[in-house]
């Protein structure tokens, strides 16, 4: 089952990005060592477009930090963090004892835009449009625009989808800075949604990102 587990947080991550990758500019960003830790206070965290998800989240939280691709974000202490690369930055990976089937996940991911007039909304209901016509099964839970606590305007879109027989609820967050999108993306079992997705919140209050600091190069796939 640990393979099982493996291979949805593999094959839910590729899923995405291909989709991704057809509704914008792609560009292999370079992997980065220089990422600062340090620890969180344990808080709370209420959304401003997802009431319904607000509660408490009693577990401590540290940092994560890039200065190269400009991205800051807390995590909870005791997930494991997997440093990608190219376009994928970060992963962070529940340490549940427990098997529904999939292991709960935060990953971030950096994208280049064709345009950097490309507006937050504009490029939110574009990407729902091509998540409908990659899943026969998308359901649209909400999306829209909000401003996270740190002063970064994003925009959210949470699914329900399946991969094969289980049913996923997925959550994308996206920022955009000039040129460049960064998206979080976080997978949970459907079933489990109430339990993952407050740390889910609370992780994407704490995102901030900045144009990073390399020099990017386009390559052509798709513009939005």
């Amino acid at each position: 089952m640990q393979k099982k587990r493996a291979t949805v947080i593999l094959s839910v991550g590729a899923i995405s990005l291909i989709s991704i990758l057809i509704t914008v500019l792609t560009h292999t960003l370079p992997y980065s060592q220089n990422s600062n830790y340090n620890n969180a206070n344990i808080g709370s965290f209420r959304s401003p477009s997802d009431g319904h998800y607000s509660v408490a989240v009693a577990m401590p939280f540290q940092t994560y930090q890039d200065p190269i691709y400009g991205i800051k974000i807390q995590y909870p202490a005791n997930w494991e963090k997997i440093q990608l690369g190219n376009n994928f930055i970060v992963r962070f990976v529940s340490n549940t004892q427990h098997d529904s089937g999939v292991l709960e996940n935060v990953m971030i991911t950096a994208t280049r835009l064709s345009s950097p007039n490309t507006s937050l909304n504009n490029f939110g209901n574009t990407r729902i449009s091509a998540l409908e016509s990659q899943y026969r099964d998308f359901y649209l839970v909400s999306s829209g625009s909000f401003i996270s606590s740190t002063g970064s305007p994003l925009f959210k879109i949470e699914y329900t989808h399946r991969d094969g027989i289980l049913p996923i609820t997925t959550t994308e967050i996206w920022s955009l800075k000039c040129k460049e999108a960064f998206m979080l993306l976080a997978n949970t079992n459907t079933s489990e949604t109430s339990i993952y997705m407050p740390i889910f919140q609370k992780m994407i209050n704490s995102f901030s990102s900045a144009a990073s600091t390399t020099t990017l190069h386009q390559m052509k796939v798709h513009s939005i």
